[in-house]
C-alpha cells in the first residue's frame, strides 16, 4: 500500500507522479493522520464539492461543535443559508471596474520589472507578485493597502495553518494571525457609498436579511484567500514557463492565447491541493463505507491531472478546451474571487510578455514544507539578456 505523506520532500517538490499511482492503486483510501477520507480521481472529487447536502462545509450539520461561528462566512455556510451571501458578493463583485484593476495589475508589475531589469536577480514572488496582488485585492474589496511584508508575516502563518492536522504547531500561529487581520480590518474605514465590494456588500446586506458580522467575517476570507491564492497561483505560473521557454515564447507570439493559457496554467499546477467536507450522513461512495461526521479530502492537484478527464494531463497545453478544473472548487463552494484571480495572473504575464528579454530561473525555486498551498514561496529570476556563450538553464 503507498504511503501518502504530503509533507515529504519528494511531495513537495513534485506531487504529480505519486497522484498518478494514487489514482491507479488505490484512488479512495483512509489517511490516519489526516483523520480524512481521501479521493484522487476527478470524477468523486467533482461530485463532493457539487454535493452540499451530503458533504458538508459546515461542519456542524455533521454533528460538530463550533463554538467560534458566531458569524459564520460564506466559506462555511451551506446551501440554503449560503445562496444569499454568496448573491450579494458576487454581485459586489461585478459591480467592480475588474478590466481596470486588471490594467493597474499590468501596469504597476511593468514599472516593478523595469526597475529590476538590470538587476543580476530579483524574487519574483517578494518583489512582484505580492505587492500586486496586495494592491489589487484591497482596491476590490475599496480599502486602504496595508504594509506589504508586515501582512504577509500574518498571511504566511494563516497559510500554515491550513496544515495544522498535520502540523499541530501550527494551529495556535494561525489562530493569532486570524485575531490580527481581525484587529487590521477594524482599523478599515469604508466608504459606504464608495464603489468598493466591502462597501456595496454592506450597503446590500439588510435587503437580504444578512448579519453584518457575516459581511466582515467573509471579506476577512476573501481578503486572505484572495491574496494568498493569487499570490501562488501566480509564482506557480511563471515557474511552470521558466521551466518551458518555448511556451512563453508561444504566448508572446500570440496574445489570444492568454485568456486559456490563464486556466491551463491554473491546472496544471493547482494552487490549492486540497480541501475537506464532512460527510453528513452514513454513506457508501467511491466504493467506501462513510461514516457521518467522517471527514473527505478532495485531492485537488491530482483530480486537475487525471487523465480520464484531461487527455495528456501532464502537459501545458495553453490552448487547452474545455478546461472544467478544479482549481477554485466547484458547485456552491466555487471560489468567489476566481474572476480577480485570473484578472490578476492574466495582467502579471501580461507584463512579462512585454519586456524586451524574456525573464530567466536565476537559481532554484525554493519550496516550504506546505501541503496544502502549494507554490514556490521564493523564485529568483532575472530580466538581463542572456550573455553570449551562457546556457538559459
Amino acid at each position: 500500500m503507498l504511503e501518502y505523506d504530503p509533507l515529504s520532500p519528494e511531495l513537495i517538490e513534485d506531487p504529480y507522479p505519486f497522484y498518478a499511482k494514487l489514482r491507479d492503486e488505490q484512488s479512495v483510501f483512509w489517511h490516519e493522520k489526516l483523520d480524512s477520507w481521501v479521493f484522487t480521481r476527478y470524477k468523486e472529487c467533482s461530485e463532493i464539492l457539487r454535493d452540499s447536502e451530503r458533504f458538508a462545509s459546515d461542519w456542524r450539520r455533521a454533528g460538530y461543535e463550533m463554538p467560534e461561528m458566531d458569524h459564520p462566512s460564506l466559506q462555511v455556510l451551506d446551501p440554503p443559508d449560503h445562496a444569499p451571501v454568496r448573491h450579494l458578493f458576487m454581485n459586489s463583485l461585478h459591480h467592480q471596474d475588474l478590466d481596470r484593476i486588471g490594467e493597474l495589475v499590468a501596469s504597476e508589475s511593468a514599472d516593478l520589472f523595469r526597475q529590476r531589469a538590470e538587476a543580476p536577480s530579483f524574487d519574483l514572488v517578494a518583489d512582484v507578485a505580492r505587492p500586486v496582488t496586495l494592491r489589487a485585492v484591497t482596491r476590490v474589496l475599496g480599502v486602504d493597502t496595508p504594509e506589504t511584508d508586515s501582512f504577509v508575516k500574518l498571511a504566511d502563518a494563516v497559510e500554515r495553518g491550513m496544515d495544522a492536522g498535520l502540523v499541530p504547531e501550527a494551529r495556535q500561529p494561525a489562530i493569532e494571525a486570524r485575531r490580527a487581520i481581525d484587529n487590521l480590518m477594524e482599523s478599515w474605514v469604508v466608504d459606504a457609498s464608495g464603489p468598493g465590494m466591502l462597501g456595496h456588500a454592506l450597503r446590500g446586506r439588510k435587503e437580504l436579511d444578512i448579519p453584518e458580522g457575516t459581511i466582515w467575517s467573509t471579506a476577512r476570507v476573501l481578503f486572505l484567500a484572495g491574496f494568498s491564492t493569487t499570490v501562488s497561483a501566480a509564482a506557480n505560473a511563471v515557474l511552470a514557463l521558466l521551466r518551458q521557454p518555448e511556451l512563453f515564447a508561444r504566448l508572446r507570439a500570440d496574445r489570444l492565447l492568454l485568456d486559456t493559457a490563464v486556466d491551463e496554467l491554473i491546472r496544471y499546477d493547482s494552487p490549492i491541493q486540497g480541501t475537506s467536507r464532512a460527510c453528513v450522513e452514513d454513506i457508501t461512495f467511491g466504493g467506501v463505507r462513510i461514516a457521518r461526521g467522517q471527514s473527505v479530502m478532495v485531492l485537488i492537484g491530482s483530480a486537475n491531472r487525471d487523465p480520464e478527464r484531461f487527455s495528456t494531463p501532464d502537459a501545458l497545453v495553453l490552448d487547452r478546451k474545455p478546461n472544467q478544473h478544479l482549481a477554485f472548487g466547484r458547485g456552491p463552494h466555487a471560489c468567489t474571487g476566481t474572476l480577480l484571480a485570473k484578472v490578476v495572473l492574466r495582467g502579471l504575464l501580461s507584463s512579462l510578455l512585454d519586456l524586451s528579454a524574456a525573464p530567466r530561473a536565476a537559481g532554484p525555486a525554493h519550496r516550504e514544507l506546505r501541503a496544502t498551498l502549494r507554490y514556490p514561496e521564493r523564485l529568483p529570476i532575472t530580466l538581463r539578456a542572456t550573455p553570449e556563450g551562457q546556457s538559459h538553464e
